[in-house]
């Protein structure tokens, strides 16, 4: 069952997959920063997002190879930037369909309850946020197949105390440094409900230490921001910086991140201005 959803999945999303530009995207904004990004290797909004990044830029360079083999030269590339989107959302939607296995665990489900973990994947696969963003050129659905995974690795973890299980947590926990920053948003109280669940794991120091190694290690993928924005200073913006290095201590600080969040919670701007208040 899970199979069939991913399939039913694929071909909705195949079918209404992004294969243009509207006007007002052309102005600017996430979604052709993105396409920019995937397409030269250049680093992403601020902090760069190098993981997702790399990871666009083969997928899409691949994807274009393999038209050019089967007799397309000049295939469009909007569709094969946005299908790195449908990749993503088609794994959020396979771990949203076993974590709702482990839940429903039962002596009733020994395996899980299919058909609500079928349903449950169904509609979430067609709601407007999800459904819009598996088909351009975003990084929603990896943020969301992030923290599935990471909620999925846990539920192994408490059913199992496997000790690896945790460093592999760790490690998923650490790509939102590298990946997207809101999924670390689920670290604090993931830490709590480990430390309440199993405290003995704070007087294992070999285990903590893989463990911070492991939530680290994903951060040595931001060699790549540095490389890519020192060999192309056309890329940094607007700003005074007398080296590459200080850009790229500008750019992953995401001071624009930061305005923009902190004004968020201001009554009279962003999320809150305008029409919402009226």
């Amino acid at each position: 069952m899970g199979l069939l959803l991913l399939l039913c999945a694929t071909l909705l999303y195949l079918w209404t997959l992004d294969n243009g530009f509207q006007s007002g995207e052309l102005v600017g904004g996430d979604l052709i920063t993105h396409q920019y990004a995937q397409v030269q290797a250049r680093p992403s909004n601020a902090p760069g997002y190098p993981l997702y990044t790399m990871g666009g830029w083969l997928w899409f360079h691949a994807l274009r190879s393999a038209s050019t083999l089967l007799g397309d030269p000049l295939p469009n590339p909007i569709p094969l930037l946005s299908s790195y989107s449908t990749l993503w959302a088609l794994l959020a939607l396979g771990l949203l369909y076993l974590v709702v296995l482990r839940i429903t665990h039962s002596l009733r489900h020994p395996a899980g309850n299919w058909r609500l973990a079928l349903l449950i994947g169904a509609f979430y696969a067609v709601t407007y946020f999800f459904w819009y963003y598996a088909t351009t050129t975003e990084q929603y659905t990896s943020a969301i197949a992030q923290t599935l995974a990471i909620l999925y690795v846990y539920l192994l973890w408490q059913e199992r105390s496997r000790d690896w299980l945790l460093v592999l947590l760790a490690f998923l926990c650490g790509l939102s440094l590298a990946h997207m920053l809101t999924v670390a948003f689920i670290v604090p109280p993931l830490i709590v409900a480990i430390l309440w669940q199993r405290p003995q794991v704070i007087r294992k120091p070999r285990l903590l230490l893989l463990v911070i190694a492991a939530g680290l290690l994903p951060l040595l993928s931001y060699a790549y921001v540095y490389v890519r924005g020192a060999a192309h200073p056309e890329w940094w913006g607007n700003g005074a910086w007398r080296n590459a290095t200080e850009w790229f201590w500008a750019f992953v600080s995401t001071a624009q991140g930061r305005e923009e969040l902190s004004r968020g919670f201001a009554a009279t701007c962003a999320f809150f201005d305008g029409g919402f208040l009226s």
